[in-house]
């Protein structure tokens, strides 16, 4: 069997993992974004497989540690990060010969920037901000047909192990930031927590779309203890998020979850496993009671009585009946202080603000998706179907479709996994024809 580099192994995204942790909790991501982006692009530059990159772009994501900017106060360095991506993508193709234009999400992709450029047509008004959040869509459809369409062979345990050190690097700047609050009983009751990158809602995301990679490692070790160790402690830092939406979708999330970890040969052991682990953070939690009856105080009120979703929602519908064809343009909605602000539901912020061309753009988008996803029907591909189905379930209720950051994670985590099955299929035709 021969050895993998290094660059592919499960240390080698632990060393990303805590560098970018380091540089979070230090504040230092002035330094660490550019060492980041100057890998990103030494990578793609040297090796015609551009899977190694991708842990690069993700723990990038998450290092930074404040973004209470206005436009005129953002620092260069996150300007200059796209022009880095596209230089190393350029390169990177010219060098290699790349042919870009092919992928299943194409057309999806296609049908949202026309629906994007129309939805210009009702928009109150067009300026700088409004253009760069507009070309910020022709960077998605980028990142998905470059890692299409460069990346060798099947990563998909390659990316699974990708979302594991991503969902524990977050799950540890959860915890240190409580540890970090001068009062971790008050942070909760005035939910305070902002890592910077993300406030609760933006980290639940993210938690929901990586939990599931520890627990495909918990489904296929036998000694799996540490895996469902780990996996408890990102679940506990999921409810510090205090994200309601987030703890109410996981519930769901959870329930396939745990069909999918029982559903092995190794089920005795786990069940044995899981309720040890459980026994352990009941104790602990136990311990600090206090801070758990804060947690679950603020369930008593979930999503629309505290949070006025049902007029948000409200006014997404009427500014839709109102540009019902195009919808209202990027900033359908602007707070009285001239923010722009989403709609906290992923089918209404479509609607408002692209329309029903909009709409069927996303949904040729979700549903192309999906079709790709359960494609092989295997444990890794499940797996991340689940971690799909969590991240857009929790998208009716908060903000995460056209998010950035989310939507990078997206695109490659279905890049990844097309890839894959592209291979898959070829390996089929092989077997069939080797017993013809």
């Amino acid at each position: 069997m021969e050895k993998r580099a290094f660059i592919y192994q499960m240390p080698y995204l632990g060393i990303l993992g805590f560098l970018a942790l380091f540089f979070w909790r230090f504040k230092l991501e002035y330094i660490g974004i550019p060492l980041f982006l100057v890998w990103f692009v030494i990578l793609l530059i040297t090796k015609k497989d551009s899977s190694p990159s991708i842990p690069v772009l993700f723990s990038s994501l998450f290092m930074i540690s404040q973004t209470e900017w206005s436009f005129s106060q953002i620092p260069l360095y996150l300007y200059f990060t796209p022009v880095m991506i596209l230089l190393g993508f350029i390169i990177h193709i010219i060098k290699f010969k790349v042919r870009l234009f092919y992928g299943k999400l194409l057309l999806g992709l296609i049908l949202f920037l026309v629906a994007m450029l129309l939805s210009t047509i009702n928009a109150s008004y067009v300026d700088f901000y409004y253009i760069f959040y507009g070309l910020i869509g022709f960077v998605y459809v980028l990142v998905y047909l470059f890692y299409r369409n460069t990346i060798e062979s099947n990563k998909l345990h390659y990316l699974i192990q990708t979302m594991v050190v991503m969902g524990s690097l977050i799950a540890l700047e959860v915890f240190i930031y409580y540890l970090r609050v001068p009062s971790i009983l008050e942070a909760i009751e005035n939910k305070t927590i902002n890592l910077g990158w993300g406030v609760s809602s933006f980290v639940a995301t993210y938690l929901i779309l990586f939990i599931p990679a520890t627990f495909y490692y918990a489904k296929i070790t036998k000694t799996n203890f540490s895996w469902l160790f780990l996996g408890i402690f990102q679940i506990v830092m999921l409810l510090f998020t205090l994200s309601r939406g987030g703890i109410l979708t996981f519930s769901v999330v959870f329930v396939f979850l745990l069909y999918y970890l029982f559903k092995s040969k190794y089920w005795k052991k786990t069940l044995l496993n899981f309720i040890g682990i459980i026994l352990i953070f009941s104790i602990l939690l136990y311990s600090n009671l206090e801070l758990v009856n804060a947690i679950f105080s603020r369930f008593k009120m979930l999503l629309f009585d505290a949070t006025g979703r049902m007029n948000i929602y409200l006014d997404a519908l009427r500014t839709f009946i109102r540009y019902p064809l195009f919808g209202a343009g990027i900033f359908s909605r602007i707070d009285q202080l001239g923010a722009f602000r989403m709609y906290h539901n992923t089918i209404l912020h479509t609607l408002a603000s692209f329309g029903i061309v909009g709409f069927i753009a996303l949904c040729v988008l979700i549903v192309v998706s999906f079709k790709i996803v359960i494609y092989q029907n295997k444990p890794k591909t499940i797996v991340l179907g689940v971690a799909l189905l969590g991240a857009n379930i929790h998208g009716l209720i908060d903000n995460v479709f056209y998010m950035p950051q989310f939507m990078i994670i997206f695109l490659v985590i279905i890049a990844v996994i097309e890839q894959s099955n592209h291979h898959f299929d070829y390996y089929m035709e092989s077997e069939i024809e080797s017993r013809l």
